[in-house]
């Protein structure tokens, strides 16, 4: 019941989708709605004297499933339909759970097959990782803050090369590859510390996260290469 409350919401929020005008989708021909909508409705049957309430959850069944339709065929809601959407879905589930929908959590095997389907920004991910762009809830990231002093954390710039070149030499990653130890190092920063830095990193970034802003870090992250000197 949850998801179909905020399966709408979410698609308008952090959808990677992009329509554009006149743009063909596959399944949203006027044939294929108007096959998708008889079908509903047979499956979906609103009997109420036969069975009210079973007929009251079809009815509403079949309303989230016509507008996520209309959402993936194109169609962008005015404000005063996004307004209802946001309090509708807030009178039964917290921002908490909405951003928890969101996000790509901690688990790194499920993010990664997450991140096969998303294409990351490396300029998009700069702003993420100096706070100029909010990450989910409107929080800003504080990457720029500690990783811009050598003396707190590994610096940023250098990150793909000391990975490549130290991290991934270690026994421990034989089998990891530098998106895995970028993952890894974000979403469970406490699987691995780096020698003569403090176990500091927070671990909540899993939850901050949505799988576009993750591969969009990852890509800036990857950009990051220097020659090593004395490491």
């Amino acid at each position: 019941m949850r998801y179909l409350l905020v399966l709408s919401l979410l698609w308008l929020a952090g959808s990677p989708l992009a329509i554009a005008q006149g743009e063909f989708v596959p399944g949203c021909s006027a044939d294929d709605l108007t096959q998708q909508q008889s079908t509903l409705s047979a499956f979906l049957t609103l009997d109420f004297a036969a069975d009210f309430d079973r007929a009251l959850a079809n009815f509403f069944r079949l309303g989230a499933l016509y507008q996520t339709t209309a959402l993936q065929c194109g169609y962008m809601p005015n404000n005063i339909e996004v307004d209802q959407m946001l309090e509708q879905a807030l009178k039964f589930v917290s921002l908490e759970d909405l951003i928890a929908a969101q996000s790509v959590g901690s688990d790194v095997e499920a993010v990664l097959l997450e991140l096969d389907e998303v294409y990351g920004d490396p300029l998009q991910g700069q702003l993420l990782y100096n706070g100029l762009e909010p990450a989910l809830g409107g929080t800003a990231l504080g990457c720029s803050g500690c990783h811009e002093n050598e003396a707190v954390a590994p610096l940023t710039a250098g990150t793909w090369t000391r990975i490549n070149d130290i991290r991934l030499a270690l026994p421990q990653f034989a089998d990891y590859s530098l998106r895995q130890f970028l993952v890894e190092s974000i979403v469970q920063p406490m699987a691995y510390v780096t020698p003569d830095y403090a176990a500091m990193m927070p671990e909540f970034y899993g939850g901050q996260l949505t799988p576009q802003q993750l591969a969009d870090l990852v890509a800036f992250l990857d950009s990051q290469d220097q020659l090593l000197e004395d490491e």
